[in-house]
């Protein structure tokens, strides 16, 4: 954890450093520009990668100890078969459908050429995808870091001279070029450990692989959906405002949302392996749950209200003042992160009982709401309805999951510490009115101070509690064993 703690840690870093330079050359209109390509690169690749990238590490662990280095081999060759399958069906379904992209994407057929070189790079990722589960299922995850950290790096260093010299027009080559030098360190590296042969590409290898495609199959829907519903998203603001809305959406849905998603994975590190070992007794995992909510919300809540506090500096830090409208909408999504707090211990009860016929529902269900909510309220009441409606999608799949799983699991939150939610939803509300509505910024300031103050000691006064809790719970079963 440790280990790739710190290379999330330097991506993040590269990532911001590469964000603000691509932000300065390009403007909004090149990064709403990127954000479509890629979108459509994810959405292609993941109905045509079979979820391989996932599927194949479990049969390569579970070959990883063996001593039969043959068997080993033969799935390697298998897995990288059926990769190179898939990278050649997601390159020509790429082909065939880049008129229609560009259509519904820009209105026009202008497009179809780029939309067929970016057909490139889902053949690559897919072969990337690949070379990192076999990795992964050997368990070489310091190969793993390593490459993670090259690949940012190379991203970096490969991108900026496009943009610089050719500006917006320098984006599909930026992005072609960049995975290519990308897919060369993957194989560069993977193929130390597990070399390419010549040999891979037989009938029994494909035949070998029908059961890693059939438990990869099974999670495809929900990674379809997924990506189309974000490529809705873009493509409905694209032809009703325009690049320049893409790339401010998308900076207002980094600030609101995959910041504050950096906080629940450090948090919940070790949360799933705790309650699948406890899942079959209702009690202790409705506590279990209780306790990673109790702990996600009120560690949230004050850096949330610090992010509203900061959302303007943070705008001028990581991009230009051409995305300072981004501010807003970060600032009226800040919910969403509010609600996922309650949301992702709950939603781990599905996956830890192994029943992910239940978690894919409950995920298309949520981006078909957001794929018809974001569109909606960013056409009424532009980007702050857009970051308005991803508060309320965050809101619609906590009732949904909560009242769901409580009918098929018996989930059910506890008492007492509501109030405590209840106050830190207020104090958020509070400053995010301020930010909103007060033009005086010292008015706004204090009372985000205060509102900050108080959840702090909202959340230590809740989380001391916890913790003295746990200690005697602990002292009474060292007295037991004793």
């Amino acid at each position: 954890i440790g280990l790739f703690g710190g290379v999330q840690g330097l991506n993040l870093l590269i990532g911001i450093v590469r964000n603000k330079i691509t932000a300065y050359l390009l403007g909004p209109s090149g990064i709403g520009l990127i954000n479509i390509y890629n979108k459509v690169v994810g959405l292609i690749g993941q109905a045509t990668n079979l979820g391989l990238s996932f599927s194949a590490v479990k049969y390569v662990a579970e070959l990883s100890e063996s001593t039969d280095h043959v068997q080993r081999d033969k799935l390697i060759d298998t897995v990288r078969m059926w990769c190179l399958l898939t990278a050649a069906l997601g390159f020509l379904a790429g082909l065939f459908l880049a008129p229609w992209i560009s259509l519904w994407t820009f209105g026009n057929y202008g497009y179809t050429p780029t939309f067929c070189i970016i057909s490139l790079i889902v053949a690559m990722s897919a072969i990337m995808g690949g070379e990192i589960a076999i990795l992964k299922g050997l368990k070489r995850l310091k190969k793993v870091a390593i490459i993670s950290i090259f690949a940012a790096v190379a991203t970096l260093l490969t991108c900026i001279p496009f943009y610089y010299y050719w500006g917006v027009n320098g984006v599909v080559g930026a992005l072609v070029a960049s995975n290519a030098v990308v897919l060369a360190i993957h194989i560069h590296f993977s193929s130390k450990v597990a070399p390419w042969r010549r040999s891979i590409a037989t009938i029994n290898s494909i035949k070998a692989g029908s059961p890693m495609v059939k438990l990869g199959i099974a999670y495809i829907v929900a990674g379809i959906f997924g990506q189309g519903a974000d490529y809705i998203i873009l493509a409905f603001i694209q032809n009703n405002g325009g690049l320049d809305y893409v790339g401010l959406y998308n900076t207002g849905f980094f600030l609101a949302v995959s910041m504050g998603a950096i906080l629940f994975s450090a948090v919940e590190a070790d949360f799933f392996p705790r309650l699948s070992s406890l899942v079959h007794d209702v009690k202790r995992a409705n506590m279990t749950i209780n306790r990673q909510i109790k702990a996600c919300v009120h560690l949230a809540t004050p850096f949330l209200i610090l992010e509203v506090l900061a959302m303007p500096f943070m705008v001028q830090l990581l991009y230009t003042k051409e995305f300072s409208q981004a501010s807003s909408m970060a600032i009226c999504a800040i919910f969403y992160l509010f609600f996922r707090a309650f949301i992702l211990p709950i939603a781990y009860l599905p996956l830890a009982k192994g029943d992910s016929k239940t978690y894919l529902l409950a995920e298309v269900i949520y981006d078909v709401f957001i794929a018809i909510a974001i569109p909606t309220a960013f056409a009424t009441y532009g980007l702050v309805g857009a970051g308005c409606a991803l508060s309320l999608a965050g809101l619609f799949d906590l009732l949904f999951i909560s009242i769901y799983y409580r009918t098929k699991y018996k989930f059910k939150f506890t008492k007492p510490p509501v109030w405590s939610y209840l106050l830190q939803f207020a104090l958020l509300g509070v400053s995010v009115y301020a930010s909103l509505q007060l033009s005086n910024p010292w008015g706004r300031w204090g009372i985000s101070a205060v509102a900050l103050s108080a959840s702090l000691y909202i959340a230590y006064k809740e989380l001391n509690s916890e913790m003295a809790l746990l200690e005697t719970i602990t002292r009474k079963i060292k007295k037991t064993d004793s």
